[in-house]
């Protein structure tokens, strides 16, 4: 027992040792930080808000720490909130745009295919069907309907279509579209089933599309047959009408096919006609020269040859005429007009003569008879193109009621062939509409590392901060700051307390006193006052006061002190 004692008196002094020590380094250090804090000679009013935050503790601790609690416990029981994003490449149709080959043509179309994707990724049909295919969220105990409006309206918030890199739609083909969701997994399913509806829905508002449009131009193509096979039977009536002449009304029509058989035909009666006016003067030209020569052979020598190609004989006998002239003139060179020789050739000379006349008489008859036979032919030929220069104005005066009627036939061929066009365009459309889409998928959706928003830690910070600020707040108004005399901000709302000080100026203030007393009027009729030399005014004394003790410290000014005048 003793000694037991003795080992508790020994624990008992020191554990007196160990608590001196403690209170010697506490006491070492508060004076050091005494030491510290005076030698950083904070400003008085900084010195004094922190001794009223210290004073005031009570007041703004637990508000802080409310504050703190709060924003933990949120930070703790909030869930987390996951994004996954699928990058998508728009295009344009194909079908019957074979240059552009699935690009838009202009910015304008651009944009107008993705407002249509942005409004077909929100639509409420497109959600439905997503969240059908994805499922009720990990946890749900709703044993109602799915989805319902609110799961839908939900989704739709949660559901962004942009471009990327934060540019405008009609810059570029890709879009990305972000899904928001509880956790990582779902909001990749459904980032990747929303794709999948939106390309579904964007098929059928092709197919719809191109069904309408379909619909449309068989009624197009059906009228313009109509009208084409009316202006086909008013042509055709026209044409009957024209019979024969319908090759040289072509041809009159179209400046580009030339001369119709008809015109040719003209053309050639008009050069016959002048060929045989040649050949008529020709005649009537040879007739006189023949009349001529029966009464003078000599006159048939001077005549061309030929006028006389028509009239061998003639020709013949003219030339042996000059021969025998030619030999009588050479013979009676020679010889005597007596002479046998000359005598026979004047006889061979007159019987060619004789000859001459006789042929001249058949020739005229000849030529009269040529004569009346080509101005036979001359009017038959002319009758000929009298009538086909009246078929020619009949053509000219319906010519251009047909070019109206052959342009009517071939705008309504036109219109057919366009709508016929279109027509297999749409179909073509919707043909692909059922096997292609324009939307392509880059890649898988994508997710990022860490849940949208600020994490845990920032929210317990942020509520720490603003407890803090609201707890240095409720102190700023409800407790007197220093140097506004007991007064707090609460008090600008319900006016002055009972236990503000007064307004009236303590003494030394220099506001409560003038700046100058105002003296007091000199009666001269006082005694011992005159107005000799020797009289003096009374001493003036100044109202000024000391500013800390309250007392004058001039007095009264001295005699003959001017500042007293």
């Amino acid at each position: 027992m003793p000694a037991r004692n003795g080992n508790l008196e020994l624990d008992t002094r020191f554990a007196a040792h160990l608590r001196t020590r403690r209170t010697i380094v506490t006491t070492a250090a508060i004076r050091r930080s005494e030491v510290a804090m005076s030698q950083l000679q904070l400003p008085p009013q900084v010195q004094q808000y922190t001794s009223l935050l210290c004073q005031q503790w009570k007041l703004w601790v637990p508000v802080a720490f409310g504050c703190f609690l709060l924003a933990a416990t949120y930070s703790l029981v909030k869930p987390d909130q996951w994004q996954a994003t699928q990058s998508v490449l728009l295009r344009d149709e194909a079908a019957g745009q074979l240059s552009g080959q699935g690009r838009f043509d202009s910015i304008d179309t651009m944009k107008a295919a993705q407002e249509m994707v942005v409004e077909v990724a929100r639509n409420q049909a497109v959600l439905e069907a997503t969240l059908k295919e994805v499922g009720r969220p990990a946890g749900s105990h709703s044993k109602g309907e799915w989805p319902a409006l609110a799961d839908v309206e939900s989704l739709r918030k949660n559901v962004k279509v942009s471009p990327p890199n934060g540019a405008e739609f009609g810059t570029t083909e890709v879009l990305h579209l972000s899904v928001d969701a509880d956790n990582r997994e779902r909001a990749i399913l459904l980032a990747s089933t929303l794709c999948q509806q939106m390309d579904i829905a964007l098929k059928n508002i092709r197919n719809r599309r191109a069904d309408s449009v379909i619909a449309e131009l068989e009624n197009a193509e059906l009228l313009a047959q109509q009208e084409l096979a009316r202006a086909t039977e008013v042509l055709k009536a026209q044409e009957t009408k024209v019979g024969s002449d319908l090759g040289e009304l072509r041809s009159l029509n179209d400046a580009q096919s030339g001369d119709g058989n008809l015109r040719n035909a003209w053309n050639q009666i008009k050069q016959q006609i002048r060929d045989g006016e040649a050949e008529l003067v020709k005649l009537d030209e040879q007739l006189n020269i023949l009349k001529s020569a029966q009464n003078d052979p000599d006159n048939l020598i001077a005549t061309p040859n030929q006028l006389l190609e028509s009239q061998p004989s003639l020709r013949r006998l003219k030339d042996g005429l000059v021969d025998a002239q030619l030999r009588t003139s050479q013979l009676m060179g020679k010889m005597s007009k007596s002479h046998p020789q000359v005598q026979s050739a004047i006889a061979a000379e007159e019987e060619v003569r004789n000859k001459l006349k006789g042929e001249l008489e058949i020739a005229v008859r000849g030529v009269q008879a040529d004569l009346q036979l080509q101005r036979s032919r001359l009017n038959s030929i002319n009758s000929q193109e009298a009538g086909v220069r009246e078929r020619l104005d009949s053509l000219a005066s319906i010519r251009a009621g047909y070019a109206n009627l052959v342009a009517d036939v071939d705008k309504c061929t036109l219109v057919l062939r366009t709508a016929h066009e279109q027509l297999a365009d749409a179909k073509a459309n919707k043909r692909a509409s059922e096997t292609s889409s324009l939307i392509t998928r880059i890649d898988q959706p994508t997710t990022g590392e860490y849940p949208l928003g600020p994490g845990k830690t920032v929210i317990a910070g942020a509520g720490l901060l603003g407890g803090l600020i609201l707890g240095v707040g409720l102190v700023v108004l409800l407790t007197p700051m220093p140097g506004s005399q007991g007064r707090r901000w609460t008090d600008r709302l319900w006016g002055r307390r009972s236990t503000d000080t007064s307004a009236t100026p303590s003494a030394g203030d220099r506001r409560a006193v003038p700046r100058m007393a105002e003296q007091p009027p000199v009666n001269p009729d006082a005694p011992g006052r005159g107005r000799r030399a020797t009289d003096q005014a009374p001493p003036a004394t100044y109202p000024e006061v000391d500013r800390r003790g309250g007392s004058d410290r001039r007095g009264t000014a001295a005699p003959g002190d001017r500042r007293g005048q």
